[in-house]
């Protein structure tokens, strides 16, 4: 099952008690905004806002480090989350995903599993998948392996980068604003043979 990082966020509203000299109530709260010094300040928990969502990413621990999934409707500041009926949620699917390789970007992975023949089917039927993670291209292994990115649809310049960067293999390039220029670029204009090597040649310029 796919992870996500999220980022939560809450306002904390902070205050200060400070007494200011002034002719009349309004020239008195004019200072009172104009004070920049909140030495003395203190943090209301009890009167937090709620709480909302900045940001949710692909992954384990990948705040920052790939690029942002756009939030469901509802989430962000200022808006409600989708309503539940009972235990039913009413949330709109999330985006696709798929796994790639995190060390050649291949979608070539499989996950070790457990099949039982079933007697009735006449057929072997999935009974259990394990943690332990292989890519097909290069051999990897691990438990962690699966690096959950978008689905890339099948002719775009995002598919065509994923195609560059197995031959590459080096799937931080992915998030390389330099490299993705590169290759919207040579979309349609070079194969992906041709703008690795042009890029393995930039690199070591």
């Amino acid at each position: 099952m796919p992870s996500f990082t999220i980022e939560s966020t809450y306002r904390l509203p902070v205050f200060r008690h400070r007494t200011y000299e002034a002719a009349t109530a309004e020239d008195a709260c004019q200072l009172a905004i104009q004070d920049d010094d909140w030495q003395g300040r203190k943090e209301d928990h009890e009167n937090g806002g709620a709480t909302y969502l900045t940001g949710i990413w692909p992954g384990v621990d990948s705040a920052y480090t790939v690029p942002a999934l756009a939030l469901p409707p509802g989430f962000s500041e200022g808006k409600c989350p989708p309503t539940t009926t009972g235990t039913e949620s009413v949330a709109p699917p999330a985006a696709p995903l798929m796994p790639r390789c995190r060390h050649c970007g291949s979608a070539d992975i499989c996950r070790d599993a457990n099949a039982m023949w079933d007697e009735t089917a006449q057929t072997w039927s999935l009974f259990a998948t394990y943690d332990s993670q292989t890519c097909q291209r290069c051999g990897a292994d691990s438990n962690n392996l699966a690096l959950w990115v978008p689905v890339a649809e099948a002719g775009s310049a995002t598919a065509f980068l994923w195609d560059v960067i197995q031959r590459l293999q080096t799937t931080s390039l992915a998030w390389d604003a330099e490299f993705q220029r590169f290759c919207t670029e040579s979309h349609g204009q070079l194969t992906t043979e041709e703008a690795a090597a042009r890029w393995r040649s930039a690199a070591a310029a």
